[in-house]
Parts: structure tokens; C-alpha cells; sequence
């Protein structure tokens, strides 16, 4: 009895090696021919990591790549596989693009955890600045600026000056986020960050507007002279602007409005006060419930007494979004109905 368990067992045992081994050979048929899916590399990615090394420094870009995508897949999947950069980072400068975009976005991961290796390749990055792909040229110098070492900072400002002239909306709204880095990491760089921003300011992308607000608040946000020129345009692209981007303009209008402007009267309002009035109001009918709150918030810091009625609609609508936001909406009509109860009385 006991011989013939052995052998069930041994039976057994076999037949898992030789199903894993066909499961196996059907994944490598399938990257053969190309039939591989995005899920295939989430199947045992952790153990299929044993391969990686030795796909990395193959000579065939496709092995290069099938690596890349189970590394990716594994630090999805929370392993971490930081022991593995100094591989990947000999691939940044490969000839394949879908390589160097897989490569980038692991060096994104792991650039400020491996910054010794990362500064190696530093050159690599200077180069494919002048890519001829946006998406690469945006890449480098979103690796550059997360390696947060100061010696190399004065290289990321010659390469955010660079790129905060570029032809793609998207790699300038890379070049104002690395800005809002470069002023955290080296306070001393703040002067020529100046410089940069005020340049920036001139973006007519509403792709890039929202990041461009944003590392002006980081590096002068009391500079209200560089808004003046800016004013009336920003007003007229608020509409058009992602959600992100609208709530940080709205709160830099509305700072710039309550040190320019002169308190609001129902009888007369300045032409660009009103103009500002006019294009925020808008936005209290958002899908975006952090949009309405910074509308609703700036009617009640610039708006005259007898333009205020107009938030309370949107803010009783907001009570729909769920509890946790329900309760933030009534403390804030609370506070307002102090002043003007009236207002609320028929809801």
C-alpha cells in the first residue's frame, strides 16, 4: 500500500512539472509570435523575475522588452525590484523606443531611491532631451529632476529653461512640475527659477497652464506683478482648463483680486473684477466638486452682497456626493448662512 502511494505521489508530482512546462511553453509561443497580453506578464511575475538579468543583457530587443514588462509587472504587483537598476539603466539608451519608454517609467519609480547609479547615466538623460519624441524628451527630465541630488541641479535648470520652450504642451507642463522640484530641493536656485517661471507664464496650452500655476505658487507667489500682464487672458482660458488647473488658477486669481482690487460694491465693480466674476461663475456647475468649492469660495471672498445667492444652489447640490463631503459642504453653509440666511431658506 505504501509503494503504491509512493508512486501516486511521484505521479502526481510529475504531472504538475509537466503542465507547468506546457503553461510555460505556450507563454514563450505566444511571445514568439506576438500574441502575448498585458495580463500573461502578471502570472507568476515574481517568480519569472530569474529571467530578467539575463533578458536585459540579451542582444535581441525583444528579449529586452518581454524583461521590461515583467519587471514592471512585479512592481505593480508591490515586489520591489530596485536590485535590478543598474540592468535597466544600461537599456536607457536602447535603439527600440518601446524599451527606452518602459525603461524611463522604471527609473521614474526608483531614481531617487538609487541616486548613485541614476547620476551614472546622467548624460544618457542630457541627450534624449533633444529627442525627436515628445513623450522621451518629457521622460528624461522627469528622471533628471527626481534624482535629488543638489550637485546636479544646475544641470536640471539648463534643461527646464531648455524645455519650457518647447514645441509640446506636454513636455512644458513637465518642465513646471520639475520647477516646483528643483525650488524644494535648493532654495538657493529660487532667483534664476524666477526667470524660468515668468517665461512660463506666457503658456497658452491649457494642458500645461495648470502645472505653470503651480510652480509660480512654489517660487513667487507673491509676485503679483508678473500676473498683471496675464489677467485678463487667464480669465478667458479658465473655462478650458482640466479640473486641477482650474482650482489652482482660481486661487491665485483670487489672491491677486483681494490685493488688487477694491472691495466689491453692488453698484459698481471694476471692468477685470467683474470679468473675473464672470468667468468663475461657470464653474460652479462642475462635475468636480473641488472646482465648486474653490467657485463658491471665491464668490464669497470678491462677490458684492447681491451676487451671493448664486453659490447656493451648486453648494446644496454637492450635498449629494457622498457623506464624508456632505459634512465639509454644511460647515461651509453654515458659515455662510451666518451672514446671509436667507439665502438657503428654500432648500
Amino acid at each position: 500500500m505504501a509503494e503504491y502511494l509512493s508512486k501516486a505521489m511521484a505521479l502526481a508530482q510529475d504531472a504538475a512539472k509537466l503542465s507547468m512546462r506546457f503553461s510555460e511553453g505556450l507563454v514563450d509561443n505566444a511571445l514568439e509570435f506576438g500574441l502575448d497580453t498585458p495580463g500573461s506578464f502578471y502570472d507568476n511575475a515574481e517568480y519569472k523575475l530569474t529571467l530578467v538579468r539575463k533578458e536585459l543583457g540579451s542582444g535581441s530587443d525583444k528579449d529586452k522588452l518581454v524583461a521590461m514588462k515583467r519587471l514592471l509587472a512585479a512592481v505593480a504587483k508591490g515586489y520591489d525590484a530596485s536590485e535590478y537598476f543598474a540592468d535597466v539603466v544600461k537599456n536607457v539608451a536602447s535603439g527600440n523606443l518601446e524599451v527606452r519608454r518602459l525603461v524611463y517609467i522604471y527609473l521614474l519609480r526608483y531614481a531617487e531611491q538609487e541616486q548613485d547609479l541614476a547620476l551614472l547615466s546622467v548624460n544618457t538623460f542630457q541627450r534624449d532631451l533633444g529627442d525627436s519624441n515628445q513623450v522621451i524628451r518629457a521622460m528624461a527630465l522627469r528622471v533628471m529632476s527626481s534624482i535629488r541630488v543638489p550637485v546636479i541641479s544646475p544641470i536640471v535648470v539648463l534643461a527646464v529653461r531648455k524645455l519650457a520652450l518647447d514645441r509640446s504642451p506636454h513636455v512644458r507642463k513637465t518642465a513646471a512640475l520639475a520647477v516646483t522640484k528643483l525650488v524644494k530641493l535648493d532654495a538657493g536656485l529660487r532667483e534664476e527659477l524666477v526667470e524660468i517661471v515668468e517665461t512660463m507664464l506666457r503658456e497658452n496650452s491649457p494642458l500645461a497652464m495648470g502645472s505653470v500655476i503651480r510652480a509660480f505658487c512654489a517660487v513667487c507667489p507673491t509676485r503679483y506683478d508678473m500676473v498683471h500682464g496675464q489677467f485678463r487672458r487667464w480669465c478667458v482660458m479658465l473655462a478650458d482648463l482640466d479640473e486641477w488647473g482650474q482650482v489652482e488658477l482660481v486661487k491665485l486669481l483670487v489672491a491677486y483680486a483681494r490685493t488688487q482690487f477694491s472691495k466689491p460694491a453692488s453698484d459698481s465693480l471694476d471692468a477685470d473684477h467683474a470679468l473675473l466674476l464672470r468667468s468663475i461663475q461657470p464653474l460652479m456647475q462642475s462635475r468636480n466638486s473641488a472646482v465648486v468649492m474653490s467657485a463658491v469660495s471665491a464668490f464669497c471672498h470678491l462677490a458684492p452682497q447681491t451676487l451671493l445667492p448664486v453659490v447656493a444652489r451648486p453648494l446644496v447640490r454637492l450635498l449629494k456626493a457622498g457623506r464624508e463631503f456632505a459634512y465639509a459642504v454644511l460647515t461651509n453653509i453654515q458659515q455662510i448662512a451666518r451672514h446671509s440666511p436667507a439665502m438657503f431658506s428654500p432648500y
